[in-house]
């Protein structure tokens, strides 16, 4: 079971005292959904896990430094971010022009529970084809607040955006878009076309 966000809060204000087996808890209850996380920017997998290790050894070089964090979920979502970026980066020039084509695609099955599982397959493909026109940061937003339920603040800090309200702002405009490219479909999507005009 993950732990509740009290529970890392905690074991962050116990690795910040030295206590290393506090980090190591950190670790093993953030490791699943960085990878995760990481895999959406590159299929590279080599280079996911070794920024994952590099965030950690960057935390024990820098603890004394460190301050009680508001999520640590956040925090190292953060800093993961930003070191796999860079990583991408020295690695390909066009690294934009790939994340746009590439990171945070949104892909159904039979069983994928996406928004609502009582679509069928042919309305969930006609989802994901809309989804993915939006602009990649309109497609992180909406699976961090859709599969991860991160509260605004949160992905702002992630994405090192300026508040909250500018999150609210990407996410409702990639709705909106969705919405209206969704609207031929509306006899079939209607209770999916309802659930997004409650959500602006």
């Amino acid at each position: 079971m993950m732990a509740n966000s009290q529970n890392l809060e905690e074991a962050w204000s116990a690795f910040l005292d030295g206590d290393d087996e506090a980090l190591g808890y950190i670790y093993a209850e953030n490791i699943d959904r960085l990878y995760n996380y990481g895999r959406q920017f590159t299929r590279n997998k080599s280079l996911v896990k070794d920024t994952i290790q590099d965030v950690f050894c960057q935390l024990i070089d820098d603890r004394k430094k460190l301050r009680n964090a508001r999520s640590v979920r956040a925090y190292l979502m953060a800093c993961f971010r930003r070191r796999l970026i860079e990583a991408l980066k020295q690695e390909r020039r066009d690294v934009d022009a790939v994340l746009e084509e590439e990171a945070f695609f949104i892909s159904v099955d039979a069983s994928s529970y996406f928004i609502d599982s009582n679509l069928s397959l042919d309305q969930k493909k006609i989802l994901e084809r809309y989804c993915n026109e939006l602009p990649v940061r309109q497609r992180e937003i909406i699976m961090m607040r859709f599969f991860e339920n991160m509260p605004y603040e949160e992905i702002a800090e992630v994405m090192g955006l300026a508040n909250a309200k500018t999150v609210r702002t990407m996410m409702y405009r990639g709705l909106n878009k969705l919405s209206d490219s969704l609207t031929p479909y509306k006899s079939q999507l209607l209770q999916l076309l309802v659930m997004m005009e409650m959500l602006r």
